[in-house]
């Protein structure tokens, strides 16, 4: 089979570099570099890099060497990392085991886990509730009536649940949730309010998934008879209190989220809360207001937890995960596949540090020790201002997934196309004749664009990356986003002749 492999993909290569015998390194150049004239980007860095996917002819290149600010196509890097490190076969695996007189839930880094989107398309849709009622279900039906404790088992994520260089006013937010080896719910809770009957002035009425009736809820918020709801809530950096701000207008069918502090022990608290209710005892003791259910603990360091009969399991398929970290930019996702290729590689804890290694070792293994050494990594979203990475290569790195049969098709299929994900209001009005699959990328001052341009019928394909740094107005956001599509377009219109002329040549 690998022999097999190896002449077809002689085959194919020789075949396209007879397609593009015309075509030399940087045929594209003056079309790109008059696309970025056209543009009112000020003092803006761009860079580009446009490449023929099959045979690694450079079609254009304006600075592509020099490293920017990728923001989110830095889960290109991390995303196909993970790939190739865990393979295509990989899946998370959250366990609950039963150890004797003990309960552990023992953590895959999983970042699915109830994930609240994830529920919402499944049909029928399920809530938080439905999963943890299918849990205890399962402990229940195993005829479990009481348990000494709830150990919840994360160690194979370390215990640094926020990177350093995240912007600290933006913690409490879904986007910047906390990173752990037991996620739920995507580390959140949703907050859903109502105005009170009790009128104008005076506080709303709340609901809170998942249920938690523990948490301390500030509630700051006034009931309002005009206008329209700006509510929201803020978080106590160190701890689950939070404030809720704002007016309340109307019933919220949408939730106000707000990350939570400690995911895993969290998870363990809403796990003893839910067995209570089901009859199960929990040896600690009864639900409290102030630290929420008793006889949870995390796993302690060094501590042997082997054995015991699994009663319920939950697994997600590394293609599922890789399509909510790269179509909707899940950065939750990005950085759980950070810190597992971290730990499958070293077998320690998966660290931002050990990750951001192994990130690197394989960047060197596949594109060489020189532009290894020549990308920051600080995490594997790309919500740190401090990674940096040319566009350069980000084209050769989507060359390098591409070539890889096995992994192939699951990473273009976790990239999103036009009318969907992050690029749901993206190039709507752009008629193109190839296939796009792209990554898109947005923190304040950057505006990134990276994936394929793929011919359907012959599958050839464009690796493309557009990144444009230090923006600084809204005309020049306008014109970063104008210059995506126009160098995309511009792409489109070079492959599709060159896979016409194949086609006609028989």
């Amino acid at each position: 089979m690998v022999n097999a492999w190896r002449r077809f993909a002689g085959c194919a290569v020789l075949t396209a570099c007879g397609v593009a015998a015309l075509a030399q390194p940087g045929a594209l150049n003056e079309d790109v570099s008059r696309a970025i004239g056209k543009r009112k980007l000020g003092e803006a860095r761009v860079g580009i890099s446009v490449r023929d996917a099959d045979n690694g002819v450079v079609l254009a290149d304006f600075r592509g060497s020099e490293p920017l600010t990728p923001a989110s196509n830095m889960k290109l890097l991390t995303s196909g990392a993970a790939l190739l490190v865990l393979t295509p076969e990989f899946a998370f695996r959250t366990e609950v085991i039963l150890d004797g007189d003990r309960l552990i839930v023992r953590g895959a880094g999983d970042p699915a886990l109830a994930d609240p989107e994830l529920l919402s398309r499944m049909s029928p849709k399920l809530t938080v509730g439905d999963v943890l009622t299918v849990v205890t279900g399962a402990v229940v039906k195993a005829g479990v009536t009481g348990v000494r404790e709830i150990i919840v088992d994360d160690r194979v994520f370390d215990r640094q649940f926020v990177h350093p260089s995240w912007p600290t006013e933006k913690l409490d937010r879904g986007y910047s949730a906390e990173v752990a080896g037991l996620n739920f719910h995507a580390n959140v809770i949703e907050v859903f309010p109502r105005p009170s009957q009790d009128g104008a002035g005076s506080p709303p009425l709340f609901s809170i998934q998942p249920e938690a009736p523990w948490l301390r809820i500030d509630n700051r918020a006034r009931t309002v008879l005009d206008g329209k709801n700006t509510v929201w809530l803020s978080r106590d950096p160190q701890a689950n209190r939070f404030v809720l701000r704002g007016e309340v207008r109307n019933a919220s069918q949408v939730g106000v989220e707000v990350t939570v502090h400690n995911p895993p022990e969290f998870f363990g608290q809403l796990l003893a809360d839910q067995l209570s209710r089901a009859g199960v005892r929990i040896a600690g003791g009864a639900s409290s207001t102030e630290g929420g259910p008793r006889g949870v603990r995390v796993a302690q360091d060094g501590e042997i937890l082997t054995g015991g009969r699994v009663l319920a399991a939950v697994s997600t398929p590394i293609s599922e995960a890789l399509h909510r970290c790269n179509s909707d930019s899940a950065n939750l996702y990005a950085e759980c596949f950070l810190k597992r290729i971290g730990q499958a590689v070293t077998k320690e804890p998966g660290s931002w540090s050990n990750g951001g290694a192994v990130l690197r070792m394989v960047l060197s293994q596949r594109l060489g020790a020189q532009v290894g050494a020549g990308v920051t990594i600080a995490d594997g979203s790309g919500l740190s201002r401090d990674n940096a990475v040319a566009p350069g290569t980000l084209a050769r790195w989507l060359e390098v997934v591409a070539k890889e049969s096995a992994a192939r098709d699951t990473f273009t299929n976790s990239l999103a196309k036009p009318g969907e994900g992050t690029l749901k209001k993206r190039f709507g009005g752009v008629k193109l004749k190839n296939d796009l699959y792209a990554k898109s990328g947005f923190i304040n001052g950057v505006r990134t664009l990276s994936g394929y341009l793929v011919d359907p019928e012959s599958g050839r394909r464009i690796a493309f990356s557009v990144m444009v740094n230090d923006i600084k107005t809204d005309v020049q956001t306008a014109a970063a986003l104008d210059l995506h599509e126009e160098v995309v377009k511009i792409a489109d219109e070079w492959l599709a002749k060159k896979t016409t002329g194949t086609k006609q040549g028989g």
